[in-house]
Order: structure tokens, then sequence, then C-alpha cells
């Protein structure tokens, strides 16, 4: 009974995942929305924290990604979401003023660079994992019908579809659920995820049959 609610469980996730991706597609983070990125030379090594607190101070409730750029680490940009260059402007009069008081410069705002970017689509991030997962996940299938053949042929694949897609498939609808912005670690853990549920999957079966050939002994 209660691996029947679980099972309901995780399809209600996928399916209400599904229909939430439908009406409102994903949560994108500020990296992959339409966004802005200002570029400013400090000229000397900073701390990265130093400046996400400036960011916090000049852009309030707005989320900000802060990186060091270039080869000495003496340049920093900020990420925010798409603005025009009217509400841009008392904006990075009030960041050079914050960096030149920090770092005791003489930067005008006309040393600063700013970048409007598109934004990215996610198929276009997925498309490039999407041939050697496949290619991965058919080779994984075809060597367990093969070595677990004995526990049947299709309950094998079918314990793996559930057990490697369907994982995959609640993992996404959770995303979307809770509406988590996509950002460079989803990517990642959903791997991690991929990888973790072949390995249970394999663990059962290698147990299972462990547990039948001892039988036939």
């Amino acid at each position: 009974m209660l691996k029947k609610i679980s099972y309901f469980i995780l399809i209600a996730i996928i399916i209400a995942g599904g229909i939430v991706v439908g009406v409102n597609g994903f949560n994108k983070s500020v990296q992959y929305k339409r966004n802005v990125t200002i570029y400013v030379k400090i000229g000397q090594e900073f701390e990265n924290k130093d400046m996400m607190n400036i960011a916090k101070e000049v852009f309030p409730d707005e989320s900000v990604i802060v990186q060091k750029v270039e080869l000495y680490n003496d340049m920093v940009s900020f990420t925010l979401e798409e603005k025009s260059d009217e509400e841009l402007q008392p904006k990075l009069e009030e960041l050079n003023n914050k960096i030149n008081e920090k770092y005791e410069l003489e930067n005008t705002v006309d040393d600063i660079n700013v970048t409007h970017n598109p934004k990215v689509r996610l198929y276009d991030i997925a498309k490039t994992y999407v041939i050697p997962i496949g290619i991965c996940t058919l080779l994984v299938f075809i060597y367990a019908m093969i070595r677990f053949r004995k526990l049947g042929v299709f309950r094998t694949l079918g314990k793996y579809i559930v057990g490697v897609v369907g994982t995959e498939a609640v993992y996404v609808g959770l995303l979307a659920i809770t509406r988590y912005p996509i950002d460079a670690y989803v990517v990642p853990v959903g791997l991690f995820i991929y990888a973790i549920s072949i390995l249970v999957v394999t663990v059962k079966r290698e147990n299972k049959l462990r547990k039948l050939q001892a039988n036939e002994k």
C-alpha cells in the first residue's frame, strides 16, 4: 500500500511539473535570462565578498552575480536582470562611487563597460548532453537486459526506465513546481542523480540475481 502511495505521489509530481512548465515555463536564473553585465576595472586584487556587499547596497532586492574577470583578477563583473540605460545610469554612478571609495580609485562612469546579453534557451544548454546521455543510457539498458536476463529482460528494462528515467522526471518536476531558478548547478546535480539512480537499480538487480542463483543451487 505504501509503495502504491509513493508511486502516486511521484507521478503527481511529474504531472504537476509538466503542467507548470507548460503554463509558465522554467524559472531561469539571472545568467540565463536577458541580462546586463557591468564591467569595472579595479586595477588591484579584491575580495568577491566585498564586491557582493557593494552590489547588495547598489542593487537591493535584486539577484546579482559577481565574478572576477581577466587574468590578474583585477576586474569585476556584475550581472543582473536586463535594464535600460536610463535605469542603469544612476546605479552606475552609485556603484562607481562606492568602488572608488572602497579602493581609493578615481574611476569615472565612462570607465565602466556595460554589455546587454540576450536570454539563453534552455534547449541550447540541454542539447549538448542529449546525445552522450542518450548513448550512455542505451548502453546501460542493453547491458542490464543481458546481465539480468534470468530476471526477465523486459522486467529489467522496466525497472531501469522507472528507476532512471522516472527519477530524472521527478527531479525536473520538482524544479518546475518549486520554481527553483535554473542555474549552473542544475545540470551537474541532474547528472549526479542520474548516476546514483543507475547504481541503485543495478545493485538491487544484482542482489536479486544472486538470490535467484543461490536458490537454483
